[in-house]
């Protein structure tokens, strides 16, 4: 499984430091979240990117997008689909085969992740997000690329049960779930047991890794991979018995100094996969 460093970690910083600190720590490349590149002029930055991060010897291995395919207009999200668009075909000319992001916000009240996204959404949100979906996997399909939905706040997928509903209405292959268990932790109890993952059996593509304390209606991410109420091992347990990902991103949402965090990460996070092969052989 190879590890990328996930780029918003250093999102006060230039993308240069970034692919600086990914050499340095031995990450297998990044992925490039649009605190570092402006999605409406993906060809030239994404062109960018790939360059400074040659002159680095790391790779650009993962591209962000946002979209906003749930907003009340129609414009907006035919704009937005084919801004994603261009991000598919502009990877797949350098080779990058991920791209991972989320469909927009639903958003009743920015400080409680808990009454947005799944929580604001109707059934109509969710076909329009996998309508969405839908012709986006035809064009990553189309291209060789593959298209993580996130788990991401605030979005109609913002738990793991939301992403496997939304994508059983998304047979193409192409498009896959990204589950990330610090950003689902606060939205309930199933949400913190790693057996949640078992509803994406099949479409696991991607997953990110970090940690997290409980908060009030957000969680507190001022902590590193390896302390806080994530499981860590748990959750890689059982998604190498689930039969893995090819690759694992690990993202620090927290303040202060990144450096030591991920400094610390990759060590760490290779620990947990061997203690996880372990454990997924024992209970096999």
């Amino acid at each position: 499984m190879e590890l990328f460093l996930h780029s918003y970690s250093f999102r006060y910083y230039p993308l240069d430091h970034v692919f600086a600190i990914a050499r340095e720590s031995g990450w297998d490349g990044i992925e490039l979240v649009t605190w570092h590149y402006d999605q409406e002029r993906v060809e030239e930055e994404l062109d960018d990117a790939v360059a400074l991060g040659a002159r680095h010897g790391v790779q650009v291995r993962c591209v962000d997008y946002i979209g906003a395919f749930t907003d009340d207009d129609p414009d907006l999200r035919a704009h937005s689909l084919q801004v994603v668009e261009r991000v598919i075909r502009a990877c797949a000319r350098h080779g990058i085969s991920l791209v991972n992001g989320w469909a927009g916000a639903l958003v009743r009240d920015p400080a409680d992740w808990r009454l947005n996204g799944s929580a604001a959404a109707s059934s109509s949100h969710y076909e329009l997000a996998a309508d969405a979906y839908r012709r986006l996997g035809r064009v990553a399909s189309e291209h060789g690329v593959r298209i993580a939905v996130e788990t991401h706040p605030a979005a109609v997928h913002d738990t793991v049960a939301a992403t496997a509903r939304m994508l059983a209405m998304v047979p193409d292959p192409a498009v896959v779930a990204n589950p990330d268990p610090g950003n689902t932790y606060i939205l309930g109890e199933a949400e913190r047991d790693p057996a949640i993952l078992d509803t994406l059996a099949g479409r696991i593509g991607y997953f990110h890794m970090k940690n997290c304390l409980p908060g009030d209606g957000q969680p507190n991410f001022t902590v590193d991979t390896a302390h806080g109420y994530i499981d860590n091992v748990a959750w890689m347990t059982k998604l190498t018995e689930l039969g893995g990902v090819p690759a694992l991103c690990v993202e620090y949402c927290g303040e202060g100094d990144p450096h030591p965090v991920i400094a610390a990460a990759p060590a760490y996070v290779r620990r947990c996969l061997e203690l996880a092969a372990g454990l997924a052989k024992a209970h096999a």
